[in-house]
């Protein structure tokens, strides 16, 4: 045999052995990671070396993870739908716990329940002190208890705001280690290295950040990857995105976008670019599912409120004392009265007696008010203006009394002895602004008040003048389609919006216009009942972001006034409650009915009159408008009906959720299976090449152990 023969059998058999030998690490290194979670198993590939010529030996020309895209793309994506569907369901499922078992005692809607009851009982026995107080606490606590479910939501929507900012920078985390570790990956492989270590490491990182937002992986040539968010974000390339966010930390506000930077480029929003993982879950249960239940829980408070209202400023007490005092309308004397119908006031002495009836005509040409007194009839004309009303209405009452009207408030004093304000339903020709009739639109014998604005039909007419203090300012999010912030504009109460003439017409003029207001975006309108609102123009969504605008001396802005943005109808879900004067006093509560159509002298109010109470008893089942807030549609319905509906929409945006979730995980473990089928590691398999391995290095050991002795022998051939 020839030394070249020989030389050719020690370079196979040590080829052989070096490529057992990494065999065996890899065979070992898939076994130790079996149970490593994201570990994908390595393979090493054999090939014969050629670089010496025929009979070079053999090597392993790669070690390879045995990775799916697809199937790793199947994964990211089922984790993003579950991580979304999990974060949500669980913030849907604490909002419904708020409200209580629909069918329990101690449910908000119980309570609701428990207030018609307590007024079937006064109308039993309507002196009972007792049982007034009771009333008022039922009142009382239920909305204490729509405060605490609205309480509980904004919690949930303040806490899904700071878990923003937390996965957003567990992301930038994962984005930050996944873009450098493409750099240890490329310069690895660029000198022939094995990157297998610090493929899986980042591989586990991306399985990390797909439960966080839905993302696309792109395999590169050069091994590294290049992520993006499903809607094409670029996270990690060549360059690196940097994301960032600040929760807002306060209730009833807007939120700040999730800031977006890739190299040197413009700062955007990066939300649009989001449509699942814990970040679109907590999004759109922030922005959607919680938002518009906080909207309805404030069109739960208003409803009940008005509906009390609209029959106890239809009742009076016993006595009958004092003056009537009314709510924050936000209107200036000077706006347009705008009553139709008719409405009757009555003064009553100290033992209950009419001694005084004032009959406003609104619909006369021109409107008066008519007053009876024991000296005859009278009329007292007015124009239509609020401010021309109270004046008339003052000189009217002449010594049994006197009205004002101040930074937005009526009011009407008699001289002694009490006030009662009547009037037939609207429907039948009683009086009636924005569907609200006289006392019940002005708030003059509220059972539950608010500060501001309970509703923002104001019945007021485009041609009013707006009252808007100089330098207020309304200021907007405008977003395209998909959700990207392409405008922030501030529009200012300034030029000639500050003339004393200026109207809401004239206001609504300049917001729409397409140059110096937002009408490129958005088109306002003043409605029939007095309310300001806008739409999106095609192609765009707007959010106001805030609003320093006064009317007056009523300090009230746009936004409190019409009700713009989710804010202003959120909050009166905790701010709503029974009328301080009856809740310091249950005797104040209003159960009886006087007769105002009597005849003068005659003694209207009496102990024990409980036709107030009866009519209170029944306003849960009195048909009624809702206007639209939140996913809630506009309805026509019950008060009880509403409050069920909420609770249903409730319970099956909760029962979805649950269902979603449970849909999102057996997807997310069918694609995560069936990709460790093919990624992960067998050890059967695994044994196998191990014991292959160990044949292959035993067997090229005894080559190379032959060909030593054959090399002996060669020489000692001469000796």
């Amino acid at each position: 045999m020839s030394g070249g023969t020989l030389t050719t059998a020690f370079r196979s058999g040590l080829s052989a052995l070096q490529t057992a030998q990494a065999g065996l690490a890899v065979a070992s290194q898939n076994i130790a990671n079996a149970n490593t979670p994201g570990y994908v198993r390595a393979e090493a590939s054999l090939a014969p070396r050629v670089l010496l010529g025929p009979g070079g030996g053999v090597e392993i020309s790669s070690v390879r993870r045995a990775a799916d895209r697809f199937l790793a793309a199947a994964s990211y994506y089922a984790e993003a739908q579950r991580g979304a569907a999990d974060v949500r369901s669980g913030l849907i499922a604490r909002a419904q716990a708020a409200f209580g078992d629909p069918t329990g005692e101690t449910s908000l809607f119980a309570g609701i329940d428990r207030i018609w009851g307590a007024f079937a009982e006064l109308g039993v026995d309507s002196t009972s002190a007792l049982r007034r107080d009771s009333a008022v606490q039922s009142i009382q606590q239920t909305f204490y208890g729509i405060e605490r479910a609205a309480t509980d939501v904004q919690a949930l929507i303040t806490e899904a705001d700071e878990r923003i900012a937390e996965k957003v920078g567990e992301a930038q985390n994962l984005i930050t280690r996944i873009h450098e570790l493409n750099g240890e990956i490329r310069l690895t492989r660029r000198v022939a290295g094995e990157a297998t270590g610090a493929e899986n490491a980042q591989s586990a990182l991306i399985d990390k950040l797909s439960g966080l937002l839905d993302i696309r992986v792109t395999p590169q040539g050069d091994g590294t990857v290049t992520v993006r968010t499903a809607q094409g974000a670029l996270l990690v390339g060549e360059q690196v995105a940097t994301i960032s966010y600040s929760p807002s930390g306060a209730t009833f506000t807007s939120f700040n976008a999730i800031q977006y930077q890739i190299a040197s480029d413009v700062t955007t929003n990066l939300e649009p670019y989001i449509s699942g993982g814990e970040l679109g879950g907590l999004l759109q249960a922030r922005d959607g599912d919680l938002r518009n239940l906080a909207e309805a829980l404030g069109g739960l408070s208003a409803g009940l409120a008005d509906t009390l209202n609209q029959v106890h400023n239809q009742n009076a007490p016993y006595p009958v004392t004092g003056a009537l005092t009314g709510r924050q309308t936000g209107l200036l004397s000077t706006d347009a009265l705008n009553f139709t119908g008719t409405a009757t006031i009555g003064l009553v002495d100290s033992a209950g007696a009419l001694s005084q009836r004032l009959t406003i005509l609104f619909d006369a040409a021109p409107p008066r008010i008519d007053v009876e007194t024991s000296s005859g009839t009278t009329s007292t004309t007015f124009t239509n203006t609020i401010g021309a009303f109270t004046t008339a209405l003052n000189t009217a009452l002449g010594a049994g009394g006197s009205a004002a009207f101040s930074n937005g408030r009526l009011s009407i004093t008699p001289t002694s002895g009490g006030v009662v304000v009547q009037q037939d339903e609207p429907s039948a020709g009683g009086a009636a602004r924005a569907g609200r009739g006289f006392s019940h639109f002005f708030g003059l014998n509220d059972l539950a008040s608010r500060a501001t604005p309970i509703f923002f039909e104001t019945g007021g007419v485009a041609g009013d003048a707006h009252g808007l203090n100089s330098g207020g300012a309304l200021s907007f999010d405008i977003r395209d389609g998909s959700g990207r912030i392409i405008a922030q504009p501030t529009f200012t109460i300034a030029g000639a919006l500050t003339n004393p003439g200026s109207t809401w017409s004239d206001l609504v003029t300049a917001l729409n216009n397409t140059t110096t207001g937002l009408g490129r975006y958005v088109t306002f309108s003043y409605a029939s009942d007095g309310r300001i609102t806008f739409t999106p123009n095609a192609g765009f969504q707007a959010n106001l972001t805030d609003d320093t605008t006064s009317r007056g001396a009523t300090t009230l802005s746009v936004s409190t006034l019409f009700g713009l943005g989710p804010s202003a109808s959120a909050t009166r879900a905790v701010d709503i409650k029974v009328a301080q004067a009856i809740l310091n006093d249950p005797g104040r509560l209003a159960l009886g009915r006087p007769d105002l159509s009597a005849q003068l002298t005659t003694t209207v109010s009496e102990a024990g009159d409980a036709r107030g109470a009866a009519e209170l008893s029944k306003a849960g089942n009195v048909i009624r408008t809702f206007p639209a807030v939140g996913a809630l549609s506009a309805q026509t319905g019950t008060l009880s009906v509403y409050a069920a509906r909420i609770s249903g929409d409730v319970g099956r945006a909760a029962s979805d959720s649950e269902r979603s979730l449970r849909g999102a995980q057996a997807l997310a473990n069918a694609a995560n299976d069936r990709r460790a089928e093919v990624e992960g590691v067998n050890l059967d398999d695994e044994f196998i090449r191990l014991t292959t391995y160990q044949n292959a290095y035993a067997a090229a050991s005894r080559v190379i152990q032959a060909a030593d002795e054959m090399f002996d022998v060669l020489l000692n051939l001469g000796r």
